[in-house]
């Protein structure tokens, strides 16, 4: 916690926030992985650090499970106002109707078709189980990090636009996907799976789904709970970890049952104040400590000692961008310099990288030096995307539009 503090302290004082603050994390997370992990391991300390770990991740993929918005499938045309002077309403760039149900589906289907490509060539890196390998890197291709876009989105004031809406459609169902065929994934390469246990989870799950959203739980509970401390956290964080238990101990992966309930409690609809504090907590305690122990499994010294890992690292950066390339759907309404920063910053991916690399050297998949590649070009690409933003280049005109909105 000491180090996390430190790192946004150092962040704001030379006044790096264009950076990411969770890359910055595991990067000091990298730099202190040596002294890091010899200093669990004479205290007995690792057990500790695993428990934090799983903690860290299954509240992180809670909050992605949270983000992700079933209202963002809506249609919008490019000139609300009507009143095109270029064609006089004859259908041209400026004032086209934009399906977004549509658009969203097919740039989604295409980068994931993309994304089995670039698999593809990366099957020579994988030591075993090579069909699991290609869906695993299909998945990690064609994901993206909600829960750093949309934020980007945000502070660039460009949620509220046409293209922002789209980009935050496509980076909530591409995370939600991958993580729900990662889910598919782990049950069926269970050698015992419990059958009535995923029945049980998934009849449970559907009936909380549905109870939570028609009767908007979360704002009924708030009132029960008026004058009881913090009950209302307690009941979202139980339903985080009885959802977390019942998909692990159904053969899934633990982060869909910790994603799952990030999507109901969004649906029941609590309090934003409720949901403000709980992420506070998230991202103020859990998330910087599971960043970081993310980066000392790094070791960057014997990583970089065999120099195919800097082809490795840069062949797969080379592929998370390659899988983007259906973006290339939207010349038909922006203009290149929306689509190409657009690519980069769906190309972001985070929470499945980390996801992928922990299940695919748990059944054997990769090694350990083609996982800490994976997390590493991730990071890069995270880096990049958002130093690409940080400068007046992309969304230029969107930007002046917006000033002069604010002016008027």
């Amino acid at each position: 916690m000491g180090i996390a503090s430190l790192t946004s302290i150092i962040i704001s004082a030379f006044k790096l926030r264009f950076l990411p603050v969770f890359a910055v994390e595991i990067f000091v997370g990298i730099a202190i992985a040596s002294w890091f992990n010899k200093f669990m391991l004479d205290l007995n300390m690792t057990a500790v650090v695993d428990g934090i770990y799983v903690l860290g991740l299954s509240l992180l993929m809670f909050f992605s499970g949270y983000e992700v918005d079933f209202d963002a499938f809506k249609d919008f045309d490019l000139n609300e106002e009507n009143d095109c002077k270029t064609c006089k309403h004859r259908r041209c760039r400026h004032c086209k109707h934009i399906n977004t149900f549509r658009t969203v589906i097919l740039i989604t289907v295409l980068t994931y078709l993309a994304s089995l490509v670039a698999a593809f060539f990366l099957t020579p890196f994988m030591e075993a189980k090579k069909g699991i390998g290609i869906i695993l890197l299909t998945l990690l291709f064609a994901s993206t990090f909600a829960g750093f876009v949309v934020p980007i989105l945000v502070d660039e004031g460009l949620h509220e636009t046409v293209v922002g809406k789209i980009l935050s459609a496509i980076a909530n169902i591409s995370e939600a996907l991958s993580i729900l065929f990662l889910t598919v994934l782990m049950i069926a390469t269970d050698i015992d799976p419990k059958y009535w246990l995923i029945i049980l989870t998934i009849g449970l799950i559907l009936i909380i789904f549905r109870i939570f959203r028609k009767h908007a739980i979360g704002k009924r509970f708030s009132k029960i709970a008026e004058g009881v401390d913090h009950l209302a956290t307690r009941v979202i964080i139980i339903l985080i970890l009885l959802l977390v238990l019942l998909s692990d101990l159904s053969g899934g992966e633990f982060i869909f049952g910790a994603f799952l309930a990030g999507i109901i409690v969004r649906q029941a609809k609590f309090s934003e104040k409720l949901v403000l504090g709980i992420e506070q907590i998230i991202y103020g305690v859990f998330t910087p400590m599971f960043y970081i122990i993310v980066g000392t499994s790094i070791d960057i010294v014997e990583l970089f000692s065999d120099p195919s890992s800097f082809l490795l690292v840069a062949l797969i950066v080379l592929c998370l961008l390659l899988a983007e390339l259906p973006m290339f759907i939207l010349l038909k309404w922006f203009k290149l310099n929306t689509v190409l920063p657009s690519i980069v910053l769906m190309a972001c991916t985070v929470v499945v990288p980390i996801a992928v690399t922990h299940i695919g050297e748990g059944l054997g998949v990769f090694s350990k030096q083609f996982s800490q590649c994976l997390l590493l070009a991730s990071l890069l690409v995270c880096i990049i995307g958002s130093i690409i933003f940080s400068i007046n280049f992309p969304f230029g005109n969107y930007r002046e539009k917006i000033k002069t909105a604010e002016a008027e």
